[in-house]
């Protein structure tokens, strides 16, 4: 891990925009959901860029977006959003600049001994699940077709399951972005318009003001209930990402409480399911080329790592000494980097806590590797 430098000048902060990022992508980061966004140019005389998505947020003015990216050192742009300019280009205010340190509060230390540390039993996911998906991975299609069918036996209706799109009504960005359940049990009354529970929306305060507008429009179309489920999947780093919708409109009856319960129980289940299904186990060895107290560096040339891991957060792994049982951790990808011969050089920040006798052998093992190697750059 280093330590970051704040750059606060104005002509610094333009030069770094102009001269390093731009039409560059860099990943962008807001309220957990996570996309890649294209700088495109900067305002003249401020300290604003226009930059393009490929994914409509529901952000407001003011909301706090950080855009990171790993040139000669990593970089990240804090930034609020200040308007929405096209479908697919909005300008933001540049707040912060950030640059990483040369000097590293934890100093590597080059592997120079072939096999003497590896990295095996890498546990990753096969398919990258994010709030994102512009295509629905055919696990996570399969799933929701099934649970849609099991739900649709209690509720006699055919409800909807689907991800999250551009262009949906209002009031399910509103259930994406607040991770919040949209529940009408009288679609023709008012009252039920506003909710005022934990984890549930209040249409007329969240959504759409003239709620009796809408529970005339309920009266003339017949429906009785109105009910959209976040589907939210928590990944390798206890994210919680919403990644979909169970929505549900009922003209035979209307929704309970029991129901609800019983759809919500659905849901965790697939979730469960999703998450086992999608892991898989990688048993090869991969060398470490330098390590030091929190994270590594290492080589991965499995075809299908080398393809998966740059868009993942984390992963589970062995780290073997020559000789010694193996450490198991949990570890962040901080970067990754592809080389011209096609291998994966991949940065590994470690996560979680380990015994005392655990760190005082691992911290024995770094000393050896200090006292043969040399301190990486």
């Amino acid at each position: 891990m280093r330590p970051m430098d704040q750059i606060t000048g104005k002509e610094q902060k333009n030069h770094v925009i102009l001269h390093y990022l731009m039409n560059q992508e860099m990943k962008a980061n807001w309220n957990g959901q996570v996309q890649t966004m294209t700088v495109l140019q900067e305002v003249p005389g401020g300290e604003e860029i226009i930059v393009q998505w490929a994914e409509v947020w529901p952000i407001g003015e003011g909301s706090t977006v950080v855009l990171s990216k790993l040139l000669a050192r990593y970089l990240e742009l804090h930034c609020t959003f200040v308007k929405q300019l096209a479908p697919h280009k909005i300008q933001l205010k540049v707040e912060k600049v950030l640059i990483a340190k040369k000097e590293r509060l934890n100093p590597r230390f080059t592997i120079t001994e072939e096999g003497m540390v590896n990295v095996t039993n890498i546990v990753s996911s096969k398919t990258i699940i994010e709030a994102n998906m512009f295509n629905i991975p055919t696990l996570v299609r399969v799933n929701f077709e099934d649970y849609r069918k099991r739900m649709m036996v209690r509720s006699g209706e055919a409800g909807m399951m689907d991800i999250f799109k551009s262009g949906m009504e209002r009031k399910f960005d509103v259930v994406k972005s607040t991770q919040k359940i949209l529940f009408i049990k009288d679609a023709t009354n008012p009252e039920s318009y506003r909710m005022d529970a934990e984890g549930f929306l209040n249409y007329e305060d969240d959504i759409e003001e003239n709620v009796d507008k809408l529970a005339f429009a309920a009266r003339d179309k017949k429906i009785k209930s109105e009910l959209i489920l976040p589907i939210l999947y928590k990944n390798e780093l206890e994210e919680i990402i919403p990644i979909g919708y169970y929505f549900l409109q009922t003209k035979d009856k209307n929704i309970t409480e029991d129901d609800l319960k019983f759809y919500q129980t659905q849901i965790a289940e697939m979730i469960e399911r999703i998450k086992d299904a999608n892991l898989m186990t990688t048993v090869e060895k991969f060398p470490v080329l330098d390590l030091s107290a929190t994270g590594l560096k290492l080589k991965i040339t499995n075809s299908s790592l080398v393809e998966t891991l740059p868009k993942q957060k984390g992963i589970l792994l062995e780290l073997v000494f020559k000789l010694q049982t193996p450490f198991r951790f949990f570890g962040k990808i901080a970067w990754s980097h592809k080389e011209e011969s096609g291998d994966l050089l991949v940065g590994v920040e470690f996560s979680g806590k380990r015994t005392y006798a655990e760190k005082v052998r691992f911290e024995e093992n770094i000393e050896i590797i200090k006292n043969n190697g040399r301190t990486a750059a």
